[in-house]
């Protein structure tokens, strides 16, 4: 039975939020570009997630906003990060992340396979593969771009760090698809049925 007195659990955007403030990021639409071209690999949220994060975290003073009014344009609030919320983004920093939930929706269908056509399989399995080689080769493309930058920003290495992550993690996915498509040919050639069309019982 749970205690009343156990730490509420925050959603995972608010922290997101907090850290991109700690950036210097001001406004929505800039930690949107953020997540998409830096974070993309790991991580989303959408501006129904942030915007909501950051009246919260002005209602809970740990960010503060001004509005930018400009002529011609649409008013533009800018937030920033107040002491209170430096401190709550460092506590959720240095404790240990929560394990994601397993779920693979290829590995769950694989998991009733025998279902299926072996061909069925194989083009499951395919279309993974391809999926994880372009993946790899974009976040390669984004490493090299970042490591040959003319003006580096402070968090870069931290970047990388993420970026291999994701790379080797796509790489060795791909590796995992280029032995799983072997073992289906090879089932798809011992199997007695000469079309290999029919559902496996």
């Amino acid at each position: 039975m749970s205690s009343n007195n156990a730490p509420k659990k925050q959603p995972r955007s608010r922290y997101a939020v907090l850290g991109m403030l700690s950036m210097g990021l001001e406004t929505g639409y800039e930690m949107k570009k953020h997540v998409e071209q830096n974070l993309g690999h790991f991580w989303s949220e959408s501006y129904g997630q942030i915007y909501p994060v950051l009246r919260q975290l002005v209602e809970e003073e740990l960010a503060t906003c001004e509005s930018e009014n400009r002529p011609g344009e649409r008013q533009r609030k800018r937030y920033s990060l107040t002491s209170v919320g430096w401190a709550e983004l460092r506590a959720w920093l240095i404790r240990p992340p929560e394990p994601p939930p397993p779920r693979l929706e290829l590995l769950l269908k694989l998991s009733f396979g025998r279902r299926l056509p072996i061909e069925a399989c194989e083009k499951l399995v395919g279309d993974h593969r391809e999926a994880c080689g372009r993946d790899a080769a974009q976040l390669s493309s984004i490493e090299s771009a970042l490591r040959n930058a003319a003006n580096r920003h402070p968090d870069q290495p931290f970047w990388l760090i993420t970026l291999r992550y994701g790379r080797t993690l796509r790489e060795a996915e791909c590796a995992w698809c280029d032995e799983t498509l072997e073992q289906l040919r090879n089932m798809r050639e011992e199997d007695e049925q000469p079309s290999g069309s029919a559902v496996r019982e």
